[in-house]
């Protein structure tokens, strides 16, 4: 199982492209990068024995196969190829069990388990929802694994957000953020109006994000609270714009506008 640089060819092939067309602005090489990219994966390669780029890997059917190339170019850290990756999405269910072991590998480097996750995605696949769940519920900080599995979630239909939220009293802070930003993807959940006036009221850091999750959700029950909230002595400026903007697009009355005098961003602003 040999394994090739496809970027590095590309990039070769670029070159020599450029070079035919020459006098070419940087917006027209921009313009042209389809073009020869589409030229390049269906052109025989003489590194390939004449195979053109775009077919290589049609010649893998196995997903153990697949999985053994997924492998190997993250341990060398080179590029995946988009055939490569393409030919793993056309496959599609047949290479899900596979992806779903590998995103589950702990051992695995997050970069592979990431991409087996973005694979998954591609196909449409929602077998590894409970490992999606794990993922984001355990979050103790910003990293590709739990920001892809929160997008997977969002993206399917809301079901697992019972689960989340019976995950969120004893979630790291930082997965709870991510609980309540998945969970407000899917208004009438309920419990969640309560939840964002808690954190809103325990870290005054989040304040313009919960806002601004009570507007997604659009319920106008958050009304009271925040009508209260936008007359609070310590918000800054950037939370009393976010939540001014959510009283008026839940129909409320936001009040006269205030001023923050000495606050960095107001003044920032008023010097406009």
């Amino acid at each position: 199982m040999k394994i090739y640089d496809f970027e590095e060819k590309f990039f070769d092939y670029c070159r020599t492209w450029m070079a035919l067309h020459p006098g070419l602005t940087d917006q027209q090489i921009e313009d042209s990068y389809n073009e020869m990219m589409l030229s390049w994966l269906n052109a025989p390669a003489k590194w390939l024995d004449g195979v053109c780029p775009g077919e290589y890997f049609t010649r893998y059917t196995d997903p153990k196969d697949l999985m053994k190339l997924l492998e190997e170019y993250d341990k060398r850290d080179i590029g995946l190829p988009e055939p490569l990756y393409s030919r793993i999405v056309a496959l599609g269910e047949s290479c899900a069990p596979a992806l779903t072991k590998l995103a589950e590998r702990e051992s695995a480097s997050e970069s592979l388990r990431s991409t087996a996750i973005a694979l998954l995605r591609d196909i449409g696949s929602d077998a590894p929802l409970p490992l999606y769940v794990e993922l984001v519920s355990k979050a103790k900080e910003e990293n590709e694994l739990s920001e892809l599995a929160s997008e997977v979630l969002c993206a399917m239909g809301g079901n697992m957000v019972g689960e989340l939220l019976e995950r969120y009293p004893n979630a790291p802070e930082y997965a709870q953020l991510l609980i309540l930003d998945i969970c407000c993807n899917f208004p009438g959940t309920e419990g969640l109006l309560p939840l964002l006036e808690a954190r809103f009221r325990a870290d005054p850091r989040q304040r313009a994000f919960c806002a601004s999750l009570m507007e997604k959700i659009g319920d106008a029950a958050a009304l009271p609270f925040l009508e209260d909230a936008i007359a609070w002595t310590d918000i800054t400026y950037l939370d009393y714009i976010e939540i001014r903007n959510t009283i008026e697009s839940l129909g409320g009355d936001p009040g006269e506008e205030r001023t923050f005098y000495g606050d960095e961003d107001y003044e920032a602003m008023r010097l406009m």
